[in-house]
């Protein structure tokens, strides 16, 4: 009885550690996702003079928009662009201009760039911004943000880099030169799936050899099944009962 009892002991210890290891990952993340949330209220304040330049915006201002990029998601950029909407500013954060209203009626419109660029576009898409440049402000640092949730990714390595901060004009050319890593993808999945498996909600076979297959065979003819006395007659199963007509 005596050698029972410490193995209950330790069978207990390891279910409330365990417990309070989970309780207090969700209490870090309950503060983590409270922190975003004022996160986006203080983005929503910038820049703090109305009189900003976003292609140079105050150190002070450009800081604290990349500590929150550091922690969005694509959804809370999102949200950030929509608190500014409604209080009829430009979307991107360190713009102070207010967000162009197009007099156009219908759901498409077409686009401010000239040349090869030239397109219909979605006006709802357009209004969100001052001018097409802070549009593609908005798209540069929005590839740079985390797939995955704050609270599984390294936000001390994050370097959001803002698309001023590059010599060109160009979208396309400014994301060559910034060579953004998917590595953190690859990272954010695996620590995904270990807290799974951790939690029992996900079984992964870690074995990557090839399964054998072994296919058993027989030259013995397998004989038809008999049908009983009660069987005959019957369609799949089914005895139909015997119907007799009068004649008129």
């Amino acid at each position: 009885m005596s050698s029972e009892s410490p193995k209950v002991d330790d069978r207990e210890n390891r279910i409330r550690s365990t417990a309070l290891r989970h309780a207090t990952e969700i209490e870090d993340r309950k503060k983590l996702q409270t922190r975003i949330a004022d996160l986006i209220v203080e983005a929503f304040e910038l820049p703090t003079k109305p009189d900003a330049d976003p292609a140079r915006p105050s150190p002070s201002d450009a800081s604290l928009f990349k500590q929150c990029l550091g922690l969005f998601q694509q959804s809370d950029l999102d949200d950030l662009i929509y608190e500014r909407n409604v209080d009829n500013r430009c979307g991107y954060a360190l713009c102070p201009k207010p967000n162009q209203r197009l007099s156009h009626t219908g759901n498409l419109v077409w686009n401010r760039k000239g040349g090869k660029d030239f397109k219909l576009v979605n006006k709802a898409e357009m209004e969100k911004w001052c001018s097409s440049l802070c549009a593609e402000r908005t798209a540069f640092v929005r590839t740079q943000l985390g797939t995955g949730p704050a609270w599984l990714r390294d936000i001390t390595a994050v370097d959001i880099k803002l698309f001023d901060e590059f010599d060109t004009d160009h979208l396309a050319e400014s994301l060559n030169a910034l060579s953004v890593a998917r590595t953190a993808e690859d990272e954010v999945a695996e620590k995904m799936q270990a807290l799974a498996l951790e939690r029992g909600e996900l079984k992964v076979n870690r074995n990557e050899e090839g399964v054998t297959l072994i296919e058993k065979s027989s030259d013995e003819i397998p004989e038809p099944p008999s049908l009983t006395s009660q069987q005959q007659g019957t369609i799949e199963g089914y005895q139909p009962r015997k119907v007799r007509f009068q004649k008129s």
